[in-house]
């Protein structure tokens, strides 16, 4: 699924992909360029799908190489762990604070940034918190 709305939107004119990159999460559903997308990849119209596009909007997804996952790419930008501890906190605008970090990251895999848009939520906040931590090799404090 992710692979066709990423495909479907490789598709798009430049004019279309510039006004995907201005939409905000609420606007895109109403986007002429949205409705090219669900007609390109066949997906249905759903807020999974809106997430799951309004995430890869403007990202540098791993093609051909094999990427990273959301949290090391995160990690590997310089994100910091307060900034990922706010994306968790912050409710339903988590997914706008999410997409400002994520435009820093480089090479990450399509199926991570994809599962983190579909399933959006709580759960997918707080494994994204765990992932990052656990991903971080940092030494432990001396007790």
């Amino acid at each position: 699924m992710y692979q066709r709305i990423y495909k479907a939107y490789q598709l798009l004119s430049n004019g279309d992909k510039a006004d995907l990159k201005r939409c905000n999460l609420k606007k895109l559903a109403d986007s002429p360029a949205y409705f090219r997308v669900l007609k390109f990849s066949g997906a249905k119209d759903t807020q999974q799908t809106q997430r799951i596009l309004y995430l890869l909007v403007g990202l540098k997804i791993s093609d051909d190489q094999p990427g990273v996952n959301v949290a090391n790419a995160l990690l590997n930008a310089g994100v910091k762990e307060a900034q990922i501890i706010q994306i968790t906190r912050s409710g339903d605008n988590g997914i706008d604070y999410l997409k400002r970090q994520l435009v820093r990251c480089e090479n990450i895999k399509l199926e991570s940034i994809g599962k983190l848009a579909q399933f959006w939520g709580d759960n997918a906040r707080r494994n994204l918190l765990k992932n990052f931590i656990l991903s971080a090799n940092d030494t432990p404090a001396a007790s």
